[in-house]
């Protein structure tokens, strides 16, 4: 996530919330990973936000984070697809592609079916995507080695399997001694996002008990279709 721009994705996810639900103040982040959207959200307006994520290592370092800030973020360990709150949000939102690691309907419509029943009335949810139409184009582009810091390094494997529409990021990552240089350990992580198409989600969330209320293209406020890269959107109560 190096090279995300955290302040730009704030920029968008606010602006929308500000848009559809002009007096949000209750958020929760579904897949918050290490915590940084929700601290740049936290930092962009007046919000209480409950972030979370499958992995409890995940939340541990977000909430190592959030102290150091002195963040009132609260972190939960929770899955997308069972989130088993007592409380409703006026926004649930998901983002940098997040529903793609979700590789059948059964879990599409788990996610939607959790976020719809822990919205409040004129609550939105909102997510983004990537489609077919951006992973043949950027999977070349992900191969990369990079030194992390003084112990980490990793070699990038990406590719777009056409026929499946899953898209497989390989990490090969090793840790060297500081002062010998020496690599101390191996190990390898692979990532497969299912790669939706636009009419796929619309298809899944027409099954749904929410309703499309609008799907952008990237990050514009101009309406997606089946030749948008990537697409957020912005569901209600039907």
């Amino acid at each position: 996530m190096h090279g995300v721009d955290y302040p730009d994705w704030t920029d968008y996810i606010d602006t929308i919330i500000r848009y559809h639900h002009p007096h949000a103040t209750k958020l929760l982040e579904l897949a918050c990973g290490t915590g940084t959207m929700a601290l740049f959200m936290e930092k962009r307006d007046d919000y209480e936000i409950t972030a979370t994520d499958i992995s409890p290592e995940m939340i541990r370092i977000a909430g190592r984070k959030g102290e150091t800030e002195k963040s009132k973020v609260e972190w939960l360990v929770r899955d997308m697809r069972r989130i088993e709150l007592s409380e409703t949000f006026d926004i649930i939102y998901m983002v940098f592609d997040s529903l793609n690691y979700l590789h059948n309907e059964k879990d599409i419509h788990a996610v939607l079916e959790s976020a719809r029943q822990h919205l409040k009335p004129d609550g939105s949810f909102i997510f983004d995507f990537t489609t077919p139409n951006y992973s043949p184009v950027i999977a070349p582009l992900l191969n990369e080695e990079r030194n992390v810091n003084e112990h980490y390094s990793y070699r990038r494997f990406s590719n777009y399997d056409h026929l499946k529409q899953m898209h497989i990021n390989h990490f090969l990552v090793e840790k060297k001694d500081r002062d010998t240089g020496k690599i101390t350990d191996r190990f390898e992580e692979i990532h497969q996002q299912r790669i939706w198409s636009f009419d796929e989600i619309m298809t899944l969330i027409a099954q749904s008990n929410l309703v499309v209320d609008a799907a952008y293209e990237d990050f514009d406020l101009s309406a997606a279709d089946e030749n948008s890269e990537r697409i957020t959107m912005v569901l209600k109560h039907g």
